[in-house]
């Protein structure tokens, strides 16, 4: 393989391929990018088995080829070169030779056959969707995902197209849920929707990461966005990339039967004040329950917490509240995780009791809402 190609263009598709590549895995070709260079153009691959990225850009092909390279290793390099031009060859024992400027240098290869087969995705039946409308949906639902592998189920946002093709997201690691509904207009399905996206599918948590990590709104705008099934892995594409993530097997919970129906014990907060709030009162909660209390009453919206070691603070903030005094305990990080991700100048808060869930939400929009699961006091 000998190509001529921009550094910038390379350090581009590389820097899409990191967060899959695996440093610790007991194959080692895991930590390496395929290269292929052929038709004028320099097509990449990585994958860690569970989730594979490929993606490509234009380059001047000398001699067509291909040959795995060490991906962060190649990335690191190929980054901090200062000419416009680089020179890639690779030689009989598959090593690679690089000249660029005043740069040389040379790094191991392997054979390409050694590279895991990537998943073939020519044939995928793909469904367009914006590029702001998905990143949503993962910011709304990817910090309730639960890190416990033991409840695999769990550790996957649900995602299903619904029967009034709205799309609904829904994440939950048992101690809150997140789920967010909504009618893009940028997406588009018939009647003969794949049935296993009408019954719903569970996307792993990595996989959602590397989507966010890599689709950005500002650089992918103007680029459609699509998203399809093949056995059993969820595949997006978007410009030159294509990115397969294999779903886990699995059934995730009637999460409909937590959600607390709406009544008559909302507030109304500034998310601003609630979010500062709850900064200062957690520097006196216990560092191993990160518990702190609410009290919601007509005088507003008080927060408390104490630690033997710490000692104890209190803060009250304004909040619209007319219903009975009533107060519940919370895992701070929960509930500033939730502000994080709303979008709106106020949050309207329920809390019914020290054991039912407490509902977050945006009060001027529906379609997402947040459940906290209260800690005792």
């Amino acid at each position: 393989m000998k190509i001529r190609i921009s550094p910038q263009a390379l350090t581009d598709e590389l820097f899409k391929l990191q967060g899959v590549v695996s440093q610790r895995s007991t194959l080692a070709i895991l930590s390496n990018a395929l290269l292929e260079a052929k038709d004028g153009r320099l097509t990449l691959h990585a994958t860690d088995l569970d989730t594979s990225i490929s993606t490509s850009c234009e380059c001047e092909v000398l001699e067509e080829g291909s040959v795995t390279l060490e991906a962060k290793n190649l990335f690191d390099i190929v980054k901090n070169l200062d000419d416009d031009v680089l020179n890639l060859e690779t030689e009989d024992n598959y090593w690679a030779n690089l000249n660029s400027g005043n740069v040389v240098c040379r790094i191991a290869g392997t054979h390409p056959d050694d590279f895991p087969q990537i998943l073939d995705t020519t044939d995928v039946e793909m469904y367009p969707i914006g590029v702001d409308t998905l990143l949503n949906m993962v910011d709304k639902t990817l910090f309730s995902v639960s890190t416990d592998d033991a409840r695999a189920n769990l550790t996957g946002a649900f995602f299903r197209v619904t029967a009034d093709n709205t799309l609904l997201m829904v994440s939950t690691d048992g101690h809150r849920l997140s789920k967010i509904e909504t009618d893009p207009q940028d997406f588009s399905a018939g009647d003969n929707t794949h049935q296993t996206l009408r019954d719903g599918i569970i996307i792993p948590r990595k996989g959602l990461h590397e989507l966010k990590r890599i689709v950005d709104s500002k650089s992918s705008s103007g680029a459609e966005l699509r998203f399809g099934l093949v056995d059993n892995s969820i595949v997006f594409q978007s410009g030159p990339m294509t990115m397969s993530v294999m779903l886990i097997e699995g059934t995730f919970p009637d999460f409909t039967q937590v959600l607390p129906k709406e009544g008559d014990n909302k507030s109304f907060v500034k998310k601003d004040l609630f979010l500062q709030a709850l900064k200062f009162v957690s520097l006196f909660a216990s560092p191993k329950t990160h518990n702190l209390r609410l009290s919601l009453s007509e005088e507003g919206l008080e927060l408390y917490a104490s630690d033997p070691d710490r000692g104890e603070g209190r803060k009250t903030i304004p909040a619209e509240y007319s219903g009975q005094p009533v107060k519940a305990g919370y895992n701070f990080r929960y509930l500033i995780d939730v502000l994080g991700v709303l979008d709106g100048d106020q949050v309207s808060l329920e809390i019914i009791d020290t054991l039912s869930p407490t509902l977050m939400r945006d009060p001027n929009s529906d379609e997402a809402l947040f459940v906290v699961m209260p800690m005792r006091l």
